[in-house]
């Protein structure tokens, strides 16, 4: 190789890479406003859906249906329901009888259990578990949380486009 090719090799390699460099920086703010937009609509459609969510939830709390109850508001419920047919269950009975004995002896078991759910769902409550939600509160936590992911998202966006228009 002669000499003077030896001499140009490196000037060319470091005008490849910073010219390189120079098209790559001109372009990321094309991708970071697309960027944005993209994150933009995403959050709208989120806040839609959060909104949807939250609209079920206020009116399935309205009308009294299990989807906006929880789990463990659930159990206490049906515990208390079993409660009630169990003293139905021992009105129905003859006085003295063997079947009053065992529907008592269940009356008892039903009772302490609806005491110990509702001792659970309460502690649940107070801990901030998932399990003292409804399926609808859920929704909406989760939708809550997807839509801060966005925002943060799209903060991020802005600082990377204002900062490529700084360049």
């Amino acid at each position: 190789m002669k000499l003077f090719y030896k001499a140009c090799l490196p000037a060319v390699a470091i005008t490849i890479v910073f010219g390189t460099a120079t098209a790559m920086a001109q372009t990321g703010g094309k991708e970071d406003k697309a960027q944005m937009k993209s994150d933009q609509s995403t959050m709208k459609s989120d806040e839609k859906k959060l909104t949807t969510d939250t609209k079920t939830l206020n009116a399935d709390k309205k009308e009294g249906k299990m989807a906006a109850e929880s789990k463990d508001a659930e159990k206490v419920y049906k515990d208390k329901q079993a409660v009630k047919g169990a003293k139905k269950d021992i009105a129905a009975d003859k006085p003295g009888s063997l079947q009053e004995k065992s529907d008592k002896a269940a009356l008892t078991r039903e009772e302490k259990k609806t005491k110990a759910d509702t001792k659970a769902m309460k502690a649940d409550k107070e801990s901030g578990k998932m399990s003292a939600e409804s399926k609808d509160a859920e929704k909406v936590y989760k939708d809550k949380q997807v839509v801060k992911g966005e925002a943060k998202d799209a903060s991020v966006d802005k600082a990377n486009v204002k900062a490529d228009t700084k360049k």
